[in-house]
């Protein structure tokens, strides 16, 4: 990765919280202290630095967005503490008394401090000295939808000065007689009934009438016409605009490029222009996989997708999945059980709640989870996403959503192989099967185990629409492609960030 890309600021502040942390540490080392076990010293140290940068990163404090302001200097404070009193518990429940005591102790008094003023200095910096790239498009109107939406999620990194126009073919579709796991592609398979709106606010699909609030029916995606129309795509109008606009950036649609077109971009790039394919820039950007320019060549030749199919890597998601979801069912069991007594009491009924999801491959499996609705909320057999306070939802069931303990019987299923922490969230097989007739590429994410967590959920609110489906799955298959324990890890930060500041609950 080099430095053109798009999360570099947040490279720089995690590496000047390294160098703040590891100063800290060193100053509060005593040299008269007596010297202990190293690796146990090593190993402390290790786990200071991995805390802080935890805590600091489940409290938000590398968006952007959270770079000044009063509220910042809370968050930072916060996260110290968090980080401080997890190391403190590690090291008294495991009698480690060593030099790191007082390291912890002077961080916990210096960090929140300095960490502040490098966020502060760094904003400043970023506001006065840090100027947006000028960007350049090579495509069309619908390719400078999908382009601005993605630059709008990371300013003021880039600025869009213009479009060379190319032609506006459609990409290639699988053809209506595809068969197999992958058939539901097709917009040709796609029922006429799959997705229709009506006054009611319902739509009919698979011979059921699902509901969902008016409040999240799909919204029609941002105009592109203000985007500047710079000519049409030639060699001479590309070195021309480069010339005049100072442009750092070129995103172009790779499968419209001609061969001279491509000759001249080489050149660009050896003179130090930055050239993105626009499916790439706009994955980097948004960490998603825009659909409308999604392709089944792009999915057949791209990088990533085969590090889920690894047997190494699988073998160690499993692994973590056993030990995560063994030590999660001993640390809750408290909570467990006081929960399954609060459901008891305040409703009658079942304590868990036994649905049937889609997993891995298509197969059914039996979800569990904490029963927090009536159990008459679909008496009528009807299948209803859930809503913004549903109705249904009972007293304690309201609770237990907005704290997400009614999720905790699923480390059961992890427990069977049915799930992962991490993954794909499962969904009905009524709503998936209008789903896969409905959205492009949907079936894909049947290809890894389905997660009490994933990246889906973490950036992106409850949805309750099909709209909603649609833009999680882009989030989904970019989960897929670059699937990693590095990415695992920050979908678990996420997680509890989620759960701290009670985000995406209904």
């Amino acid at each position: 990765m080099h430095w053109g890309h798009p999360n570099r600021d947040k490279i720089a502040l995690f590496l000047g919280d390294i160098a703040l942390i590891l100063s800290c540490a060193v100053a509060g080392w005593s040299p008269q202290q007596k010297a202990g076990n190293m690796t146990q010293e090593l190993v402390s140290l290790l786990l200071l630095l991995l805390a802080y940068v935890a805590a600091i990163y489940v409290f938000d404090l590398y968006s952007a967005a959270r770079l000044n302001g009063l509220g910042t200097f809370v968050r930072v404070v916060l996260a110290v503490g968090a980080g401080s009193g997890f190391c403190y518990l590690f090291f008294h429940l495991c009698h480690w008394q060593n030099a790191c005591y007082r390291p912890m102790k002077f961080a916990t008094l210096i960090l929140p401090a300095t960490t502040y003023i490098w966020r502060k200095c760094y904003f400043r910096s970023l506001c006065r000295f840090k100027s947006p790239e000028e960007l350049l498009l090579i495509g069309s109107r619908k390719d400078a939808e999908s382009l601005r939406a993605a630059v709008n999620r990371v300013n003021p990194h880039y600025h869009l000065v213009g479009m060379l126009r190319i032609g506006t073919g459609k990409p290639r579709r699988a053809s209506d007689d595809d068969s197999g796991f992958l058939a539901g592609w097709t917009t040709g398979a796609h029922r006429a009934y799959a997705y229709a709106p009506h006054a009611a606010g319902t739509a009919f699909a698979l011979g059921h009438e699902l509901q969902w609030p008016a409040a999240v029916m799909p919204i029609a995606s941002e105009s592109a016409e203000s985007v500047a129309d710079l000519g049409p795509a030639t060699s001479e109008n590309l070195v021309q605009v480069v010339a005049e606009r100072s442009v750092e950036v070129v995103v172009v649609r790779r499968d419209s490029m001609t061969s001279e077109l491509a000759g001249v971009l080489t050149r660009l790039r050896f003179q130090g222009i930055q050239i993105y394919s626009l499916l790439d820039f706009c994955m980097r950007a948004s960490e998603e996989l825009p659909l409308d320019i999604l392709s089944e060549f792009w999915l057949s030749v791209a990088q990533g997708f085969e590090l889920l199919q690894t047997r190494l890597f699988r073998r160690l998601k499993r692994l973590s999945d056993i030990f995560l979801s063994c030590a999660g069912l001993l640390a809750a069991l408290p909570v467990m059980l006081l929960t399954a007594l609060a459901v008891r009491i305040d409703s009658p009924g079942p304590i868990l709640f036994r649905q049937q999801r889609v997993g891995w491959m298509g197969r059914p499996f039996e979800l569990l989870k904490f029963r927090s609705m009536r159990t008459d909320a679909e008496k009528e057999g009807r299948p209803q996403w859930a809503a913004v306070n549903d109705p249904r939802a009972t007293t304690v069931g309201k609770v237990l959503r907005k704290l997400h303990l009614d999720e905790l019987p699923q480390m059961i299923n992890i427990l069977r192989g049915e799930m992962s922490f991490v993954g794909p969230r499962p969904e009905r097989p009524e709503f998936v099967e209008l789903l896969n007739d409905s959205i492009n590429f949907y079936p894909l994410r049947h290809y890894v185990l389905p997660g009490i967590t994933g990246w889906a959920q973490v950036n992106y609110p409850y949805g309750s629409s099909l709209e909603d489906s649609r833009r999680k799955l882009q989030y989904d298959l970019y989960y897929i492609c670059n699937a990693s324990p590095l990415l695992d890890l920050r979908t678990l930060l996420r997680t509890a960030r989620v759960v701290l500041f009670r985000q995406g609950s209904r």
